[in-house]
Parts: C-alpha cells; structure tokens; sequence
C-alpha cells in the first residue's frame, strides 16, 4: 500500500466521525471517559476545522480514510493530537507517515518545534516520537484522571 497523506476537509468530516468511533471505542489503554472525548461527531469536527485545527491522514486503494491526526498550529510551535489509526491499518508505517508530514508542515511553515503528549504506557507511540527526535520534556502529568502523560518536542530547525 502506497501511503499518501493528505489534509482533509470538512466534505470528510462523516468518514472521520467513523474512523475516530472505531478506534476510539477500543483503545483500552486510556480510560473510558478519555476515550468517549475522543469519538468526535462530525459537527464537532467541522467546528475544530473552522477553529484551525488540521485533519490529516491516508485513504486505502478504495479512497476510504484508514487513519488521521489532528494538529493546531500555536505560538509555541505545532501540536499534534489524537492520531487514529484503523486496527487492520496498523504496523503498515501509516503512523511513521503521519509523523513524517506533520514534522514537514511545521518546518515548511517556520514553526519552532512539534510537541505532543504521549500515554507513558503506550509503547509503540513512545517508540515512534523517539524514532523521530523527539525528546521527553518536563514531568509526567496527569492529562486526564488516571491519564499519565509524558510531553515530548522536536526542534523544527538544526
């Protein structure tokens, strides 16, 4: 599978409504209130794109969208968020694109650096910002109840 990723649009916003119920619905690690939060309906998603929010990600040979992030451009550099990833997509290097293009956009749009928070006991993420550069920053904190969270950043530039 060639992997592309792409901004989506508002036009997208149903197809990702489904994409972020599915992944969300069972992604155990995280407690079940963070996981509800995390099943965005369409009218929510709209709205965070009209805030500035960007939806990014990769459709499959059929045009159907397999994973997305999402990430807003702040004064302190660009943070990216609830990346989504289908189950039957997963450990097909759709993630490691997703990183790749959220690092590109910020460095191609003079950002200081990428920041994002990360489960501390979420493995495969840790192993991923590590194979990116990122470096852990600050304390561990509680992002949510019971929801423990390392901040890791990327400089954008040397």
């Amino acid at each position: 599978m060639e992997i592309v990723i792409e901004e989506f649009t508002e036009k997208d916003a149903e197809e990702l409504e489904n994409v972020f119920k599915k992944v969300w619905l069972k992604a155990y690690e995280y407690p079940s209130e963070w996981r509800k939060k995390r099943q965005i309906k369409k009218e929510e998603i709209v709205k965070e794109m009209r805030a500035g929010y960007h939806f990014f990600g990769s459709r499959n040979e059929k045009g159907k969208i397999v994973g997305v992030y999402k990430f807003l451009v702040t004064e302190e550099g660009c943070f990216g968020e609830q990346q989504s990833i289908l189950p039957e997509y997963t450990g097909k290097g759709v993630a490691s694109a997703m990183y790749e293009q959220f690092i590109e956009y910020a460095q191609a749009r003079g950002c200081k650096k990428n920041y994002v928070n990360i489960l501390v006991t979420h493995k495969a993420c840790i192993r991923l910002v590590e194979k990116y550069g990122f470096l852990k920053v600050g304390d561990v904190f509680e992002q949510a109840e019971g929801m423990r969270v390392q901040r890791y950043e990327r400089c954008c530039h040397g």
